[in-house]
């Protein structure tokens, strides 16, 4: 094993989209017009998949992302990010992670994660990361109106 920093970070963020105007399929033009390129510009930002739920319980939508470090994985979410003003409220719950381990399928459509990343590989194995205090800006708790759009990114209808 070299010396290089093998850890991983991750980071699961979900909507119950139940109080908003948005749904699963009109958040996939955000998706197709914006935030997939967005995303691939962000620094420490490993992989980034969007998953959603739909049925009898609701939708929920959010992302799983992988990051290269824990300032990026617990610090403030990415400049680059619309889905809360699109959405109209803060996530409705939000866990973080210390990757132990991480394989590639044969077959991987997502993206290769590199073999021999995650705590599990560090010398000595570490402590599981204590979860830090994570960025919540000021007057967060206010629910967001729908329509607005501060950042400029593309509105969603």
């Amino acid at each position: 094993m070299s010396d290089q920093d093998t850890s991983l970070y991750c980071s699961i963020i979900l909507w119950d989209l139940s109080r908003s105007p948005q749904t699963v399929r009109s958040l996939r033009a955000y998706l197709r017009d914006y935030a997939v390129d967005s995303y691939e510009k962000v620094p420490g930002l490993r992989q980034k998949v969007w998953i959603s739920s739909t049925g009898p319980e609701g939708e929920l939508w959010g992302a799983v992302y992988l990051w290269d470090s824990q300032e990026a994985a617990y610090g403030r979410p990415p400049g680059v990010s619309h889905v809360v003003e699109l959405i109209g409220y803060r996530p409705t719950e939000r866990r973080y992670f210390g990757v132990e381990a991480a394989a590639t399928g044969l077959d991987s459509l997502v993206g290769a994660l590199t073999a021999g990343v995650g705590m599990a590989f560090q010398p000595g194995s570490p402590e599981p990361p204590a979860r830090p205090q994570e960025f919540v800006p000021p007057g967060a708790d206010a629910f967001i109106p729908t329509g607005a759009n501060p950042g400029g990114g593309p509105a969603v209808s």
